[in-house]
């Protein structure tokens, strides 16, 4: 016999269970790519993330006797086009946001020579390889463990609750983990449960970051650099703090309105 609230219990310790152990994994993916210092971090630590993030959802998924369709991580017809269709998304809302921010008049962007292609496609690959760690470790186990004991709201609070938590421990500021990376978890997760799997939110997460990264959003290595008048930077951060704001919760309202149909 099942004692009231057990279910609900016996989800959260799971996930918990399951958070810190790809926390864990995360460490043990860095230690790794220390040892390899000739290589791009990135792709190392997002490859070997990627391996054991996936070897541990094996190992929850035989605990719980579910399978990898049960959380949304199983490949079918559909996957490539939702991926493709993520990228397409993605990279119209990062083109959207520069296009608010430089209504300013006060950005400007130069060509960066240090990039050639061959940097261009090893950025692409380890921003892909990070988003896809990070889909795996949040909207796969976790996110469809939770959904059924909490419901969609409380499962995607709590995700993003341990999201933003990570990369506030990976460096970023309390700011920019709870608007940045907090509202992006929360889009994300909501395109995993429209399209009950992660490619959709797979493509979404790495064309925004990669991105990011082309128009100088992650400092002077991107394919451009951008140029920001220094009288003029805090009102600058000002409209690209409340533009990102605004797309995410407007992105993030479409695709409960989705959900909400499906």
């Amino acid at each position: 016999m099942n004692l009231p609230g057990a279910r609900p219990l016996k989800s959260l310790l799971h996930a918990l269970a399951f958070f810190l152990a790809a926390a864990v994994a995360l460490v043990i993916a860095s230690i790794v790519a220390s040892h390899f210092p000739g290589w791009p971090e990135e792709i190392v630590i997002g490859l070997v993330g990627v391996l054991l993030t996936l070897a541990l959802t094996t190992v929850f998924l035989r605990w719980d006797r579910k399978s990898f369709n049960d959380v949304g991580l199983a490949w079918d017809r559909r996957t490539h086009t939702r991926f493709l269709i993520g990228l397409a998304i993605g990279f119209a809302l990062v083109a959207l946001h520069a296009t608010i921010v430089a209504s300013t008049g006060q950005v400007s962007w130069i060509r960066n020579n240090e990039v050639d292609a061959t940097g261009m496609a090893v950025t692409a690959l380890g921003y892909g390889l990070l988003a896809l760690r990070e889909e795996i470790a949040f909207r796969g186990y976790p996110l469809r463990t939770l959904l059924p004991a909490f419901g969609a709201v409380s499962a995607q609070l709590m995700v993003m609750a341990v999201f933003v938590a990570e990369h506030r421990l990976g460096g970023a500021t309390w700011s920019n983990a709870i608007f940045g990376s907090g509202l992006g978890a929360l889009v994300f997760g909501m395109a995993a449960l429209v399209t009950r799997g992660i490619a959709l939110p797979l493509g979404l997460h790495a064309a925004w970051n990669f991105g990011d990264w082309m128009r100088g959003g992650k400092g002077d290595q991107g394919m451009w650099i951008m140029r920001i008048e220094e009288a003029h930077s805090a009102h600058v951060d000002e409209v690209a703090m409340v533009a990102y704001v605004s797309i995410m919760l407007l992105t993030l309202f479409l695709l409960a309105v989705l959900y909400r149909r499906n």
